[in-house]
């Protein structure tokens, strides 16, 4: 099952990835109803930086997956999200000097520029996302940050992005003996 927002995403999902096994439903995580016991891996790409309320998505996910089901998502590192308007300061030639961090300790809504469009995100620090997953069931088995590979650093800008982290990865397990 792919959840999406986006009929667009769907649609192209649906065209690459055609398969009588695979449904698309266009619903938020939010408001997807989290059947009880029933998924064995549940993966999330690049989604939860836009939820306000991570912990009640961590327990309906810890609700949905089976017995020692898998989480895996990906998310924007706190330290990309608690940058105003995430944007480097650059010098007067446009390089790029630092990468500010402000307010991380505030989570809540942040406005970026994708694309050319205003984007709404949620910043979380890093021990609500880490606390988060513990508190309501998991069992945290791997977490990254993501660094581009060397073969990429000749791609203009590519070497900045060793400067700070980006995007943060978890991998955690739906503990059997949860209280929840």
């Amino acid at each position: 099952l792919g959840l999406d927002l986006s009929a667009k995403m769907l649609e192209e999902a649906a065209r690459r990835n055609s398969h009588k096994v695979i449904q698309y439903q266009l619903c938020s995580l939010e408001d997807y109803e989290y059947p009880e016991n029933c998924w064995d891996v549940v993966i999330s790409n690049l989604a939860l930086h836009y939820i306000k309320n991570l912990d009640r998505i961590f327990r309906n996910i810890h609700k949905t997956l089976k017995t020692d089901g898998v989480f895996v998502f990906n998310i924007e590192h706190p330290v990309f999200t608690a940058a105003p308007g995430q944007e480097w300061i650059r010098d007067g030639a446009g390089k790029p000097l630092y990468w500010p961090v402000d307010n991380y300790f505030y989570p809540g809504e942040r406005k970026s520029n994708f694309l050319g469009c205003e984007v709404l995100k949620e910043h979380h620090t890093l021990t609500q996302i880490v606390m988060g997953l513990l508190n309501n069931g998991f069992a945290l088995e791997a977490l990254e940050e993501a660094q581009p590979p060397g073969e990429m650093m000749d791609i203009p800008g590519m070497a900045d992005e060793m400067r700070r982290p980006m995007m943060l990865l978890v991998r955690a397990r739906a503990c059997a003996d949860s209280l929840l």
